[in-house]
């Protein structure tokens, strides 16, 4: 038989675990929230960055065409800079997100020997002289793991486009019988506007007050067309940087 003091115990039971489930809603939202809404220092996050290295090209063998023989040379790595900037737009204190832009510059300026066998038997060998100068721009997605600000570990990928300048002249032969006789012919100079793609991976640390120090790998593709060049000038590759940043 019950009481009415059984009823208002069971009514106050109900209420209890009613307030258990709404405070463990509460907390589940809040967790989820914190993971989810990045706190005011990390959305006003924002990297500036100068990155100097090389690009060692993933194919760089080259070929010219001489009195219809082909003549085999190869590429050196070239100088590369990429400066810009890497935005934080979200996240949490670990884990972040956003974008990055920026600007790169490269440039080549040195000969390329090429030899082959020409007129039934002879070697040759032929100097080229490339000028070349590139500049462009690149703009991706960003995201990072953040130890504490003391350091942190980064992907980013996105488009490039990029404008060249390219120069090629033969130079004398190399003194060597029939080697005279050798012609390459070329445009004194070509321009050519190229697209393509690149990825990033890099790990900075934070070298005392907002400045920062660390190193970057980018993988990119990049087709360029130099229609009146002498040889074929490849631009896929990998870039091996190092990055000198500030924390704004």
């Amino acid at each position: 038989m019950f009481s009415v003091d059984n009823l208002h115990y069971a009514g106050a039971v109900k209420v209890l675990r009613r307030g258990r489930a709404v405070r463990q809603r509460l907390r589940i939202i809040s967790l989820v929230g914190g993971l989810l809404a990045a706190p005011a220092w990390a959305q006003d996050a924002q990297y500036m960055f100068l990155q100097a290295g090389k690009l060692q090209l993933n194919d760089e063998d080259t070929t010219v065409t001489a009195n219809g023989a082909t003549l085999d040379g190869d590429y050196d790595d070239l100088p590369f800079f990429t400066g810009g900037v890497q935005k934080i737009m979200g996240g949490g204190d670990r884990f972040r997100y956003g974008y990055e832009g920026g600007a790169v510059i490269s440039w080549q300026n040195d000969s390329v020997s090429y030899s082959g066998v020409v007129n039934g038997g002879a070697t040759v060998n032929v100097k080229v002289e490339n000028e070349m100068f590139l500049f462009g721009t690149l703009l991706g997605g960003y995201g990072d793991i953040n130890f504490s600000d003391r350091a942190r570990l980064f992907v980013s990928g996105g488009p490039m486009l990029l404008m060249g300048s390219l120069k090629q002249e033969q130079e004398k032969p190399y003194p060597q019988p029939l080697s005279t006789a050798v012609v390459v012919n070329g445009d004194d100079r070509d321009f050519s506007f190229g697209y393509g793609a690149y990825a990033s991976l890099g790990l900075i640390f934070s070298v005392g007050g907002n400045s920062e120090f660390g190193v970057v790998v980018r993988e990119q593709t990049v087709e360029m067309d130099f229609n009146d060049a002498i040889a074929d000038f490849p631009y896929d590759g990998t870039q091996y940087m190092l990055s000198f940043g500030y924390r704004m």
